[in-house]
């Protein structure tokens, strides 16, 4: 009864104040229509939520199509970031991917992030725009394996074909000229079944992390590691490192592992799946 009594009365709030009770779902709809009028760009996914009574936030990415210049570039951005839907919502975080070359000269995705609300909380001048364009760009340029970078409000997270160390330090670069917000770095190569991390905040120490090679060069081989990860990042106060070694890995490996780790006098995790 009293749960009745709640939902009519949140219906009642909605309908004296005007408000709609899908305001992120609403602006989803509406804003995906927008972004299908636009030549500039190849593919977008919208996604709203609800928060009750008439409220929402939304979170978009839209992968702008190759062949553009940065001031086509910056000037889409702001036009995307710029635009008002009927339907309000609290945040809106939109991240826009651009192709640009790697440091091998092989094509990366990387993204300029811009959060707004009802008004922009970031500057979407095209001229400031286009210049972080140019750092994102020159970011990628220092990474020879870089896949994807993708920017939100707090974080930086890189995927790579190719060593995440050198990502990692790529990314606390990067993360100099970003906005004070971004708190968290993390750079990841392989893919599930063979995944390894290397994550810390923004003003952490990539070196901290480095035993976690000396680790990996203990393994023979053969032996191909299920993932790992080297972080310190909060809440953690000390760089930790964990290393899964896939189902039937000799238990001399394990503890082969284990005495490198010791050796450094590192805290590891290491375990044999089942």
């Amino acid at each position: 009864m009293r749960r009745r009594m709640l939902v009519w009365l949140i219906v009642v709030a909605g309908l004296v104040t005007g408000c709609t009770l899908n305001a992120g779902t609403e602006f989803a709809a509406e804003y995906e229509k927008y972004l299908a009028t636009r030549d500039d760009v190849a593919d977008y996914d919208v996604r709203g939520y609800n928060n009750l009574p008439g409220q929402g936030n939304a979170d978009t990415r839209v992968d702008l199509r190759d062949g553009l210049t940065d001031d086509q570039i910056a000037t889409a951005i702001s036009e995307i970031a710029r635009y008002r839907t009927d339907q309000k919502v609290n945040h809106h975080s939109l991240s826009v991917f651009v192709t640009t070359p790697n440091g091998s000269g092989a094509p990366a995705r990387v993204s300029v992030f811009v959060r707004t609300g009802d008004e922009p909380v970031q500057d979407t001048d095209p001229a400031a725009l286009r210049e972080r364009v140019q750092l994102v760009r020159a970011y990628a340029a220092t990474d020879p394996g870089l896949i994807e970078m993708w920017a939100s409000a707090g974080d930086l997270d890189a995927r790579t074909s190719g060593d995440p160390y050198a990502s990692a330090d790529a990314l606390v670069a990067y993360a100099q000229t970003r906005p004070p917000t971004v708190r968290r770095l993390s750079a990841r190569s392989g893919h599930v079944g063979s995944l390894g991390v290397v994550s810390l905040d923004a003003d952490g120490s990539v070196q901290a992390l480095r035993p976690m090679r000396l680790i990996l060069a203990a393994l023979p081989p053969d032996v191909t590691p299920r993932r790992w990860r080297a972080t310190s990042q909060e809440p953690v106060d000390a760089p930790q490192f964990e290393l899964d070694l896939p189902a039937g890995t000799d238990p001399a490996v394990l503890a082969a592992v284990e005495q490198r780790a010791a050796a450094l006098g590192v805290p590891l995790r290491a375990i044999i799946a089942r």
